[in-house]
Protein backbone atom coordinates (compact mmCIF):
# COMPACT_ATOMS: atom_id res chain seq x y z
CA UNK A 1 0.00 0.00 0.00
CA UNK A 2 1.19 3.37 -1.20
CA UNK A 3 1.88 5.69 1.88
CA UNK A 4 0.97 8.64 0.09
CA UNK A 5 -2.35 7.12 -1.44
CA UNK A 6 -3.26 6.12 2.02
CA UNK A 7 -3.08 9.63 3.41
CA UNK A 8 -4.42 11.33 0.31
CA UNK A 9 -8.00 9.14 1.29
CA UNK A 10 -7.31 10.06 4.63
CA UNK A 11 -7.22 13.56 3.83
CA UNK A 12 -10.80 12.98 1.75
CA UNK A 13 -12.20 11.36 4.75
CA UNK A 14 -11.69 13.90 6.63
CA UNK A 15 -12.54 16.88 4.82
CA UNK A 16 -15.94 14.80 4.57
CA UNK A 17 -16.03 13.80 8.23
CA UNK A 18 -16.51 9.93 6.61
CA UNK A 19 -14.44 7.48 7.95
CA UNK A 20 -12.97 6.21 4.23
CA UNK A 21 -10.95 2.86 5.63
CA UNK A 22 -13.96 0.39 5.09
CA UNK A 23 -14.68 2.04 1.48
CA UNK A 24 -10.72 1.35 0.58
CA UNK A 25 -10.74 -1.84 1.62
CA UNK A 26 -14.03 -2.78 -0.47
CA UNK A 27 -11.94 -0.88 -3.75
CA UNK A 28 -9.00 -2.73 -3.31
CA UNK A 29 -7.06 -0.88 -1.58
CA UNK A 30 -6.25 3.42 -1.63
CA UNK A 31 -5.08 3.54 -4.80
CA UNK A 32 -7.70 1.85 -6.70
CA UNK A 33 -10.06 3.75 -4.69
CA UNK A 34 -8.10 7.31 -5.95
CA UNK A 35 -8.08 6.10 -9.55
CA UNK A 36 -11.57 4.47 -9.64
CA UNK A 37 -13.94 6.30 -12.31
CA UNK A 38 -17.31 7.48 -10.96
CA UNK A 39 -19.51 4.85 -11.89
CA UNK A 40 -16.89 2.30 -9.93
CA UNK A 41 -17.26 4.92 -6.92
CA UNK A 42 -21.09 4.82 -6.86
CA UNK A 43 -20.98 0.61 -6.94
CA UNK A 44 -19.09 1.12 -3.92
CA UNK A 45 -21.30 3.20 -2.24
CA UNK A 46 -19.01 6.41 -1.96
CA UNK A 47 -21.17 9.06 -1.38
CA UNK A 48 -20.92 12.24 -3.63
CA UNK A 49 -19.38 14.35 -1.29
CA UNK A 50 -16.30 11.86 -0.21
CA UNK A 51 -16.17 10.83 -4.38
CA UNK A 52 -15.51 14.89 -4.59
CA UNK A 53 -12.65 15.33 -2.08
CA UNK A 54 -11.60 12.12 -3.65
CA UNK A 55 -10.97 13.95 -6.60
CA UNK A 56 -9.75 16.92 -5.12
CA UNK A 57 -7.15 14.52 -2.85
CA UNK A 58 -5.57 13.15 -6.21
CA UNK A 59 -3.68 16.53 -6.35
CA UNK A 60 -3.29 17.05 -2.78
CA UNK A 61 -0.07 17.84 -1.05
CA UNK A 62 1.03 15.67 0.86
CA UNK A 63 4.11 16.75 1.81
CA UNK A 64 2.62 19.70 2.78
CA UNK A 65 0.23 18.29 5.09
CA UNK A 66 2.63 16.42 7.11
CA UNK A 67 4.64 19.76 7.55
CA UNK A 68 1.22 21.47 9.03
CA UNK A 69 0.45 19.01 11.37
CA UNK A 70 4.27 19.00 12.46
CA UNK A 71 4.10 22.56 13.63
CA UNK A 72 1.80 20.76 16.04
CA UNK A 73 3.77 18.33 17.36
CA UNK A 74 1.66 16.13 15.45
CA UNK A 75 3.03 12.69 13.84
CA UNK A 76 0.98 11.04 10.75
CA UNK A 77 1.55 7.08 10.29
CA UNK A 78 0.47 5.20 7.75
CA UNK A 79 -0.34 1.91 7.82
CA UNK A 80 2.89 0.58 6.09
CA UNK A 81 5.20 3.16 7.88
CA UNK A 82 7.84 2.61 10.75
CA UNK A 83 5.85 5.02 13.26
CA UNK A 84 3.02 3.06 13.24
CA UNK A 85 2.28 0.82 15.73
CA UNK A 86 2.60 -2.46 14.55
CA UNK A 87 0.06 -3.70 17.27
CA UNK A 88 -2.48 -1.96 15.49
CA UNK A 89 -2.02 -3.91 11.81
CA UNK A 90 -3.25 -7.26 14.32
CA UNK A 91 -6.84 -5.67 13.28
CA UNK A 92 -9.01 -6.92 10.68
CA UNK A 93 -9.37 -3.63 9.72
CA UNK A 94 -7.11 -1.39 11.28
CA UNK A 95 -6.63 2.61 10.62
CA UNK A 96 -5.27 3.56 6.75
CA UNK A 97 -3.26 6.19 8.97
CA UNK A 98 -2.80 6.78 13.15
CA UNK A 99 -2.06 10.84 14.03
CA UNK A 100 0.26 10.57 16.96
CA UNK A 101 1.22 13.87 19.52
CA UNK A 102 3.25 13.70 22.54
CA UNK A 103 7.01 13.13 24.01
CA UNK A 104 6.17 9.12 23.12
CA UNK A 105 6.18 9.87 19.31
CA UNK A 106 10.02 10.17 19.11
CA UNK A 107 10.41 6.72 20.73
CA UNK A 108 9.57 3.29 19.18
CA UNK A 109 6.22 2.77 19.72
CA UNK A 110 5.73 0.19 22.48
CA UNK A 111 5.02 -3.49 21.79
CA UNK A 112 2.07 -5.17 22.75
CA UNK A 113 3.93 -7.27 25.99
CA UNK A 114 4.72 -4.19 27.34
CA UNK A 115 1.36 -2.27 27.53
CA UNK A 116 -1.86 -3.16 29.56
CA UNK A 117 -5.17 -1.47 28.87
CA UNK A 118 -7.16 -0.47 31.65
CA UNK A 119 -10.88 0.42 30.86
CA UNK A 120 -14.31 0.72 32.63
CA UNK A 121 -17.33 2.67 33.95
CA UNK A 122 -17.65 6.33 33.37
CA UNK A 123 -19.61 6.74 36.69
CA UNK A 124 -17.60 4.11 38.65
CA UNK A 125 -17.71 3.93 42.77
CA UNK A 126 -14.85 5.49 44.56
CA UNK A 127 -13.88 1.99 45.19
CA UNK A 128 -13.42 1.40 41.26
CA UNK A 129 -11.58 4.50 41.10
CA UNK A 130 -9.39 3.49 43.92
CA UNK A 131 -8.51 -0.23 42.15
CA UNK A 132 -7.97 1.37 38.96
CA UNK A 133 -5.55 3.88 39.97
CA UNK A 134 -3.60 1.04 42.25
CA UNK A 135 -3.29 -1.45 39.46
CA UNK A 136 -2.35 1.64 36.73
CA UNK A 137 0.15 3.05 39.39
CA UNK A 138 1.59 -0.44 39.78
CA UNK A 139 1.95 -1.56 36.37
CA UNK A 140 3.39 2.26 35.43
CA UNK A 141 6.05 1.99 37.82
CA UNK A 142 6.91 -1.40 36.66
CA UNK A 143 7.69 0.12 33.50
CA UNK A 144 4.50 -1.36 31.93
CA UNK A 145 2.79 1.35 29.84
CA UNK A 146 -0.57 1.95 30.47
CA UNK A 147 -3.00 2.18 27.59
CA UNK A 148 -6.83 3.94 28.25
CA UNK A 149 -9.58 6.39 26.66
CA UNK A 150 -9.41 9.01 28.41
CA UNK A 151 -12.87 9.06 29.14
CA UNK A 152 -14.64 10.18 32.52
CA UNK A 153 -14.33 7.55 35.42
CA UNK A 154 -11.84 4.29 35.36
CA UNK A 155 -10.21 5.67 32.50
CA UNK A 156 -8.81 9.08 33.96
CA UNK A 157 -8.20 7.30 37.20
CA UNK A 158 -6.12 4.84 34.97
CA UNK A 159 -3.57 7.49 32.92
CA UNK A 160 -3.61 9.48 36.81
CA UNK A 161 -2.16 6.54 38.38
CA UNK A 162 0.06 6.04 35.65
CA UNK A 163 1.38 8.87 35.65
CA UNK A 164 1.91 9.80 39.76
CA UNK A 165 4.10 6.72 39.26
CA UNK A 166 6.52 8.46 36.66
CA UNK A 167 5.15 5.61 34.18
CA UNK A 168 4.23 6.47 30.79
CA UNK A 169 0.50 6.32 29.73
CA UNK A 170 -1.43 6.54 26.16
CA UNK A 171 -4.73 7.50 25.74
CA UNK A 172 -6.49 6.60 22.75
CA UNK A 173 -9.18 9.09 22.05
CA UNK A 174 -12.31 9.56 20.01
CA UNK A 175 -11.52 13.11 18.14
CA UNK A 176 -8.70 14.48 16.68
CA UNK A 177 -5.40 14.29 18.78
CA UNK A 178 -5.49 18.71 18.77
CA UNK A 179 -8.58 18.38 21.50
CA UNK A 180 -9.21 17.53 24.82
CA UNK A 181 -12.17 15.73 25.57
CA UNK A 182 -13.81 15.47 27.98
CA UNK A 183 -13.56 19.31 28.25
CA UNK A 184 -12.40 18.79 31.92
CA UNK A 185 -9.63 16.42 31.17
CA UNK A 186 -7.53 19.54 29.48
CA UNK A 187 -4.74 18.93 32.68
CA UNK A 188 -4.85 14.87 32.30
CA UNK A 189 -4.57 15.55 28.37
CA UNK A 190 -1.57 17.79 28.92
CA UNK A 191 -0.06 15.75 31.29
CA UNK A 192 -0.44 12.87 28.81
CA UNK A 193 1.45 14.62 26.63
CA UNK A 194 4.45 15.49 28.76
CA UNK A 195 5.52 12.00 29.19
CA UNK A 196 3.20 9.60 26.75
CA UNK A 197 1.07 10.05 23.87
CA UNK A 198 -2.11 10.43 22.33
CA UNK A 199 -3.16 8.08 19.34
CA UNK A 200 -6.38 8.90 17.31
CA UNK A 201 -7.45 7.41 13.74
CA UNK A 202 -8.74 10.86 13.18
CA UNK A 203 -7.46 13.82 11.79
CA UNK A 204 -6.73 16.61 14.22
CA UNK A 205 -9.48 18.69 13.61
CA UNK A 206 -12.13 16.14 14.19
CA UNK A 207 -14.67 17.06 16.62
CA UNK A 208 -15.97 14.12 19.08
CA UNK A 209 -19.24 12.37 17.97
CA UNK A 210 -20.70 9.04 19.81
CA UNK A 211 -20.37 6.42 16.91
CA UNK A 212 -16.18 7.22 17.31
CA UNK A 213 -16.19 5.88 20.66
CA UNK A 214 -16.81 2.51 20.29
CA UNK A 215 -14.25 2.79 16.81
CA UNK A 216 -11.79 3.31 18.82
CA UNK A 217 -12.05 0.38 21.79
CA UNK A 218 -10.74 -1.67 18.98
CA UNK A 219 -7.49 0.45 18.85
CA UNK A 220 -7.51 -0.17 23.10
CA UNK A 221 -7.61 -3.04 22.71
CA UNK A 222 -5.02 -4.29 20.16
CA UNK A 223 -2.38 -1.98 21.66
CA UNK A 224 -1.98 -4.07 24.82
CA UNK A 225 -1.35 -7.79 25.47
CA UNK A 226 -3.57 -7.23 28.65
CA UNK A 227 -6.75 -6.09 28.90
CA UNK A 228 -7.81 -5.12 32.74
CA UNK A 229 -11.39 -4.32 32.90
CA UNK A 230 -12.69 -2.49 36.33
CA UNK A 231 -16.12 -1.66 37.07
CA UNK A 232 -18.81 -2.22 34.03
CA UNK A 233 -22.43 -2.95 33.99
CA UNK A 234 -23.75 -5.28 31.88
CA UNK A 235 -23.82 -2.70 28.84
CA UNK A 236 -21.18 -0.90 29.32
CA UNK A 237 -18.42 -0.05 26.24
CA UNK A 238 -15.81 -1.57 27.96
CA UNK A 239 -17.48 -4.66 27.33
CA UNK A 240 -17.01 -4.11 23.65
CA UNK A 241 -13.00 -3.25 24.07
CA UNK A 242 -13.13 -6.97 25.98
CA UNK A 243 -15.00 -8.44 22.62
CA UNK A 244 -11.84 -6.94 20.65
CA UNK A 245 -9.56 -7.78 22.62
CA UNK A 246 -10.73 -11.61 22.95
CA UNK A 247 -11.07 -11.54 19.04
CA UNK A 248 -7.32 -10.33 18.83
CA UNK A 249 -6.64 -13.09 20.96
CA UNK A 250 -5.28 -10.94 23.90
CA UNK A 251 -5.61 -11.92 27.38
CA UNK A 252 -9.12 -10.55 29.31
CA UNK A 253 -8.92 -9.95 33.21
CA UNK A 254 -11.25 -8.33 35.55
CA UNK A 255 -12.12 -7.03 38.62
CA UNK A 256 -15.09 -8.72 40.74
CA UNK A 257 -17.37 -7.03 42.14
CA UNK A 258 -20.41 -7.48 44.71
CA UNK A 259 -22.44 -10.46 43.67
CA UNK A 260 -25.79 -8.28 42.50
CA UNK A 261 -24.38 -4.82 42.12
CA UNK A 262 -25.50 -3.47 38.80
CA UNK A 263 -22.22 -1.79 38.53
CA UNK A 264 -20.00 -5.28 38.33
CA UNK A 265 -22.38 -7.18 36.43
CA UNK A 266 -20.49 -6.67 32.96
CA UNK A 267 -16.82 -7.56 34.88
CA UNK A 268 -18.57 -10.27 36.86
CA UNK A 269 -20.03 -11.90 33.97
CA UNK A 270 -16.47 -11.45 32.20
CA UNK A 271 -14.94 -13.54 34.90
CA UNK A 272 -18.23 -15.90 34.33
CA UNK A 273 -17.37 -16.58 31.04
CA UNK A 274 -13.48 -17.49 31.42
CA UNK A 275 -11.79 -14.04 31.96
CA UNK A 276 -8.92 -14.01 34.78
CA UNK A 277 -9.45 -12.29 38.07
CA UNK A 278 -7.40 -9.39 39.50
CA UNK A 279 -8.36 -8.30 42.71
CA UNK A 280 -4.97 -6.42 43.62
CA UNK A 281 -1.73 -5.77 42.50
CA UNK A 282 0.04 -9.28 43.30
CA UNK A 283 -2.48 -10.55 41.06
CA UNK A 284 -1.80 -7.97 38.11
CA UNK A 285 1.43 -8.50 38.44
CA UNK A 286 1.11 -12.47 37.22
CA UNK A 287 -0.21 -11.32 34.46
CA UNK A 288 2.19 -8.48 33.33
CA UNK A 289 5.16 -10.55 34.20
CA UNK A 290 6.15 -8.18 36.65
CA UNK A 291 7.86 -8.99 40.66
CA UNK A 292 5.13 -9.08 43.26
CA UNK A 293 4.54 -5.39 44.81
CA UNK A 294 6.65 -4.72 48.53
CA UNK A 295 4.06 -3.72 50.66
CA UNK A 296 4.45 -2.00 53.39
CA UNK A 297 2.84 -3.79 57.19
CA UNK A 298 -0.10 -2.34 58.12
CA UNK A 299 0.61 0.90 60.49
CA UNK A 300 0.13 -0.21 64.29
CA UNK A 301 -0.39 3.04 65.58
CA UNK A 302 -4.07 4.61 66.57
CA UNK A 303 -3.62 7.89 64.59
CA UNK A 304 -2.89 5.94 61.37
CA UNK A 305 -5.25 2.90 61.62
CA UNK A 306 -8.06 5.26 62.43
CA UNK A 307 -7.24 7.97 59.34
CA UNK A 308 -7.28 4.54 57.21
CA UNK A 309 -10.61 3.53 58.64
CA UNK A 310 -11.68 7.60 58.01
CA UNK A 311 -10.58 7.12 54.04
CA UNK A 312 -11.76 3.66 53.81
CA UNK A 313 -15.20 5.27 53.74
CA UNK A 314 -14.96 8.15 51.24
CA UNK A 315 -11.94 10.12 50.00
CA UNK A 316 -11.62 13.22 51.82
CA UNK A 317 -9.51 16.71 51.54
CA UNK A 318 -6.53 16.87 54.98
CA UNK A 319 -9.10 19.88 56.40
CA UNK A 320 -11.63 16.82 56.44
CA UNK A 321 -10.06 14.67 58.49
CA UNK A 322 -7.88 16.73 60.54
CA UNK A 323 -9.62 17.27 64.55
CA UNK A 324 -9.52 20.67 66.12
CA UNK A 325 -5.88 22.10 66.37
CA UNK A 326 -4.46 18.50 64.40
CA UNK A 327 -4.23 20.20 61.35
CA UNK A 328 -0.28 19.85 61.28
CA UNK A 329 -0.04 16.13 62.84
CA UNK A 330 -3.02 15.98 60.35
CA UNK A 331 -0.91 16.55 57.30
CA UNK A 332 2.40 14.98 58.40
CA UNK A 333 0.37 11.64 58.79
CA UNK A 334 -0.74 11.48 55.61
CA UNK A 335 2.32 12.45 54.15
CA UNK A 336 3.52 9.10 55.69
CA UNK A 337 0.85 6.97 54.61
CA UNK A 338 1.27 8.36 50.85
CA UNK A 339 5.02 6.92 50.76
CA UNK A 340 3.73 4.19 52.73
CA UNK A 341 2.02 3.49 49.51
CA UNK A 342 -1.53 3.49 51.78
CA UNK A 343 -2.74 6.60 50.27
CA UNK A 344 -2.89 8.53 47.09
CA UNK A 345 -4.30 11.84 45.84
CA UNK A 346 -7.33 11.71 42.97
CA UNK A 347 -7.59 14.49 40.51
CA UNK A 348 -9.71 16.81 43.27
CA UNK A 349 -6.96 16.86 45.40
CA UNK A 350 -8.63 14.52 47.82
CA UNK A 351 -6.57 11.69 49.37
CA UNK A 352 -8.00 8.23 49.05
CA UNK A 353 -7.04 4.73 49.15
CA UNK A 354 -4.20 2.94 47.87
CA UNK A 355 -4.37 -0.24 48.24
CA UNK A 356 -7.38 -2.78 50.64
CA UNK A 357 -7.44 -1.52 54.05
CA UNK A 358 -8.37 -3.85 56.66
CA UNK A 359 -7.88 -2.64 60.02
CA UNK A 360 -5.84 -5.60 61.84
CA UNK A 361 -8.36 -7.21 64.06
CA UNK A 362 -7.85 -5.61 68.12
CA UNK A 363 -6.23 -8.36 70.19
CA UNK A 364 -8.06 -10.63 72.79
CA UNK A 365 -8.69 -8.56 75.97
CA UNK A 366 -6.63 -10.09 78.98
CA UNK A 367 -8.75 -8.46 81.92
CA UNK A 368 -10.05 -11.06 84.15
CA UNK A 369 -13.67 -11.05 85.04
CA UNK A 370 -14.44 -9.71 88.50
Amino acid sequence: MSAEAALRVVIAGARTGIDPGAIARRAGGPERLLAAAPAALDRLGVPESLARELRRARRADVGAYRAELAETGTVCATVDELAYPAALRDLHDPPLAVFLRGALTAAQPPAPGNTVAIVGARRPTDAGLRIARRLAAFAGGGGVTVVSGMALGIDAAAHGGALDAGGPTIAVLGCGTDIAYPRRHRGLYERILEVGMVVSEYPPGTAPAPWRFPARNRLIAALAETLVVVEARARSGALITADHALDLGRDVVAVPGAAGSSAAAGTNGLIKAGAGLVEDEADLAVWLGLDEPVLHPPPTDDAARALLDRLSAAPAFPDEVAGPGAAGRTAALLSRLEVEGWLARDPAGRYTLARAWTPPASPPSTATAP
